[in-house]
């Protein structure tokens, strides 16, 4: 019998789960000149590794990941990975290995950062107290919104706001879906949510900036304020604990293109299991007449645990859904 090992680190921003894979992937699976290309090259030719840590019986519905990838161009490169698939950008899993690799010794113990992500290079700035990591901030890849449109949900027309923000979102106002998110039930969200994903990409437009066919990958379910709260559902039903950084950064996209925010100044949003994360603008500029942010999220992150995961090539069931 053989049996191959996976050593990870587990993390959780804001209950958001972010397992990182150190090691056990072969180097060229990882092959690439950028993140982006060495993220396709792992889901073409390994993506069971994928599977057996992110879905059951190692990981479970809404597990998420992360892969730290060689760069010539950042400090870190990484790449992002759910039960379902990957995603170009990630907040809470920037946080989460941020704080993992500076409080192992594998990152510096400096201020400021740059990642390399699939959707481009991000700026982190990290806070640090005695070797421990208080709070990771992150300026996220150009945000703007696209476009909004209505689609009907069970006869019912419902408006959603399309914004990209390292990824396609839907943001949308949850009672127009039915649902509210001042209740302990988040699971109500996510079959509304799904349904409208799907209604959206039937008819979404073309990037407004870069004129390629979006395809929205998760929706966020809003409401509030001055306190905004949100859902955000992806993969496939999958509930983002934390607020999504991604996400709050499309929220302040909007909130300043709507007149709501003005630059610099501070929002906090609430997610599911009531943690927060605090974000603003901190610049603007328009191409050809949209308004690109540059959106400034912050969190915490905390190490759950280190893991050395094995895979015997007699185990039939090592890695399956359920669905």
């Amino acid at each position: 019998m053989e049996r191959t090992e996976f050593i990870t680190v587990d993390t959780h921003t804001g209950g958001e789960p972010t397992r990182i894979v150190l090691d056990g992937i072969e180097a060229d699976t990882l092959a690439g000149e950028t993140v982006r290309e060495r993220r396709d090259r792992f889901a073409a030719t390994a993506d069971g590794v994928r599977k057996l840590l992110m879905q059951e019986p190692r990981g479970h519905a809404d597990m998420f990941g992360a892969v730290p990838v060689p760069t010539d161009r950042a400090d870190l490169g990484v790449f992002f990975m759910d039960t379902d698939g990957y995603l170009d950008m990630c907040g809470h899993g920037l946080i989460g290995v941020v704080t993992a690799l500076v409080e192992r010794g594998e990152l510096p113990e400096t201020r400021e950062l740059t990642v390399e992500t699939p959707a481009g290079l991000v700026d982190v700035t990290v806070e640090i107290a005695d070797g421990v990591v208080r709070r990771v901030a992150f300026e996220n890849v150009d945000s703007y919104v696209c476009e909004t449109i209505t689609v009907e949900q069970d006869g019912i027309p419902v408006e959603a706001r399309i914004v990209y923000s390292g990824n396609y979102f839907a943001v949308v106002d949850a009672e127009s879906l039915g649902v509210t998110l001042d209740g302990e039930d988040a699971t109500q969200c996510i079959e509304p949510a799904l349904a409208l994903r799907r209604a959206v990409n039937d008819v979404a437009p073309d990037d407004p900036v870069t004129g390629s066919s979006v395809t929205v990958s998760a929706v966020e379910l809003t409401a509030g304020s001055d306190s905004d709260r949100s859902c955000v559902v992806f993969a496939d039903g999958s509930i983002d604990r934390s607020p999504c950084g991604t996400g709050t950064c499309a929220r302040l996209t909007l909130h300043h293109v709507d007149g709501d925010l003005a630059v610099g100044e501070r929002v906090e949003v609430t997610g599911p299991v009531g943690s927060a994360f605090e974000g603003y603008i901190s610049e603007t500029n328009v191409d050809d007449g949209v308004t690109v942010t540059s959106p400034v999220v912050s969190g915490t992150a905390h190490i759950t645990g280190d893991h050395t995961f094995y895979r015997d090539d007699d185990d039939t069931l090592g890695s399956f859904t359920l669905t």
